[in-house]
């Protein structure tokens, strides 16, 4: 007989059934829960957002009625088309659209309009497309929003060119000449020209478009071909000055046009031409130096050797060519030479260094090239300087552009001193101590602005061969014997000695490299000037005074010598036949000299 169930067996059966119940109710009674919260919490946000909407709405439109009260339309305008984005068909909004644009935002508009401030471009709403269209446009054209009215008149011609096609040709020429008009304001003279050409496509007799948009043209014209060809830009400024004076800048720039056209020329030589120039430069505008300028600009055209037929003949009223008479040509300028002298001194009033150049006339007062620099030397093809900056923030080796007015840095280093220019124009070579033990040393550069030179070995004074990779240096051997001029190239090898005195110091070649000029004082116990030759290196004395003969340079054509002396009592520049004979004074300084031994002398075409 089967044995009954005991009471502790039927509840380990049930147990297991109850559990699991109460567990599955519990879990739909959590997810019940949850899913009201989320949609309370969806419909809590669905309703705050919504009031924030209202809100905002609310406040747009408030916006909008003081500002029509504070009589600002336009600001007005903007509230509602916002109010129209939160919301479509808002009546109020609509209403108020419509009562401003029945009434003109602005006076009838000129061609010469300030816009106002931007604004955002309003947007067509939910009513007739292009009467919408249309609203925008006037409302952007009486606002002075002439790029936006151009766009939204455009858009109305597009769609229907028949719609009001009389005051939309009228309003788009209006817009297209009063944006030109902006543009050519701001500089932006191409869009200018382009939005002129726009305007006279309808209207092709207006008159003072077409002259606005042809003087504005000319004058983008002149500034296309500025530094490129100086004969084109002045025709076209003196042409356009002849029309309208008070265009623009055009009294100015025919002036500078005039200014540097001389310049170019002067740096040529031709320097009647430059004269020329000056000369037409003062009558458009006189300014700070031009009088001198023109002056000596016509005194070196004066002493300058006449062209001739080819026997001798001199043209009409000019003198017989020098090389038909045998006549050495700088005979006809005072025996001193033709050309240029650079050097730098130091005003007395300011402190500040300036580069000059002196011409080779007498009577000429020296111009300045460049402020804050010392020791120029300039470029054989006359288009670049380089020379030592003594301005504070560019202190090292700068260079200057005499075409553009450029002044670029070369190297960054305050003690970086006497640069001087290879013959292909492209590096430099210069002495410096920059260096933890302050040794000299010689260094090139390539002359790019970002090169502080490659090391060549100890030495000091370079200068670079005319035509040749060869550096004249005062220094010594690599054991610190046997000092006195050396020559290397730009590698810093094939080192050669030139002399064997010490003292000799700042050397310079001849034009054809066959001689070298230096000053020392150890050879007759006073500074004074000496040659020697490269090949045989013999040395000749050219200078013999009791007072200071140094820094010398060479003419062009290798027949003078000058250099700074004080033998009557203050500083000039002397000349003289580099085969000798007598000093003639050339100029004194325009400035202090200061430490006589830091300058440097350059004698230019």
């Amino acid at each position: 007989m089967p044995t009954p169930p005991t009471y502790e067996s039927l509840s380990s059966e049930r147990m297991p059934r109850i559990f699991w119940v109460m567990i599955g109710v519990s879990t739909l009674l959590a997810v019940v829960i949850v899913l009201f919260l989320l949609l309370r919490g969806v419909q809590d946000g669905r309703i705050q957002s919504e009031a924030q909407r209202r809100q905002q709405i609310g406040i747009l439109l408030q916006d909008a009625a003081d500002l029509r009260a504070d009589a600002n339309p336009r600001e007005a305008l903007v509230r509602y088309q916002q109010v129209l984005k939160l919301d479509g068909e808002n009546e109020e909004a609509i209403a108020g659209i419509g009562e401003l644009l029945d009434t003109p935002l602005t006076s009838a508009p000129v061609v010469v309009v300030t816009p106002t401030p931007a604004l955002p471009a309003p947007t067509p709403t939910s009513l007739n497309s292009l009467d919408s269209t249309w609203a925008d446009a006037q409302a952007l054209y009486n606002a002075g929003r002439w790029a936006d009215a151009i766009a939204r008149l455009l858009q109305v011609r597009a769609t229907d060119p028949s719609f009001q096609s009389v005051q939309v040709e009228e309003m788009l020429y209006t817009a297209y000449v009063s944006l030109g008009t902006e543009k050519s304001n701001d500089g932006s003279l191409e869009e200018a020209v382009n939005l002129f050409d726009k305007a006279l496509v309808l209207r092709p007799n207006a008159v003072e478009t077409r002259t606005l948009r042809d003087v504005t043209a000319q004058y983008v014209d002149a500034l296309t071909y500025w530094y490129a060809d100086w004969p084109k830009v002045i025709d076209l400024l003196e042409n356009l000055y002849q029309r309208n004076p008070n265009y623009r800048d055009v009294r100015q720039r025919l002036q500078k046009a005039h200014v540097e056209f001389a310049d170019s020329l002067s740096r040529q030589d031709e320097w009647c031409d430059a004269a020329e120039q000056f000369t037409a430069a003062i009558a458009v505008q006189n300014g700070p130096g031009l009088v001198e300028k023109q002056e000596q600009a016509q005194i070196l055209c004066e002493s300058a050797p006449t062209p001739v037929v080819g026997d001798g003949t001199p043209l009409p009223g000019g003198t017989p060519d020098p090389a038909a008479t045998g006549t050495p040509a700088a005979a006809l300028a005072g025996g001193l030479g033709v050309g240029r002298i650079l050097y730098s001194a130091q005003d007395p009033t300011d402190g500040r260094q300036r580069i000059f150049a002196q011409p080779v006339t007498a009577s000429v007062k020296p111009v300045v090239v460049v402020e804050d620099a010392a020791q120029p030397d300039l470029r054989s093809d006359g288009q670049r300087l380089v020379f030592r900056s003594m301005r504070g923030d560019l202190r090292g080796l700068g260079s200057f552009d005499p075409a553009t007015g450029l002044r670029l840095r070369f190297t960054n280093f305050s003690e970086d001193v006497l640069p001087s220019w290879n013959p292909e124009g492209n590096r430099i070579t210069f002495a410096s101590n920059r260096e933890g033990d302050r040794r000299w040393r010689i260094y090139a550069a390539w002359a790019d602005g970002n090169d502080n030179g490659t090391d060549l070995g100890f030495g000091q004074e370079p200068e670079w061969h005319p035509a040749a990779d060869q550096i004249v240096y005062r220094g010594c051997d690599s054991q610190g014997n046997r000092c006195g001029l050396w020559i290397t190239d730009s590698g810093g090898g094939n080192q050669q000695p030139l002399t064997s005195v010490p003292g000799d110091a700042r050397p310079t070649w001849s034009p054809d490299g066959r001689s070298v000029v230096f000053m020392s004082q150890e050879r007759d116990s006073n500074w004074d000037v000496y040659r020697v030759d490269v090949e045989s290196g013999a040395v000749i004395r050219l200078t013999n005074s009791p007072g200071i003969d140094g820094v010398p340079a060479v003419s062009p054509d290798g027949s003078r010598i000058v250099f700074l002396s004080n033998r009557d009592g203050t500083w000039k520049l002397w000349v003289k036949p580099i085969t000798g004979g007598a000093e003639q004074p050339l100029a004194p300084l325009g400035g202090d000299v200061g430490n006589w031994m830091e300058q440097k002398i350059q004698w230019v075409r």
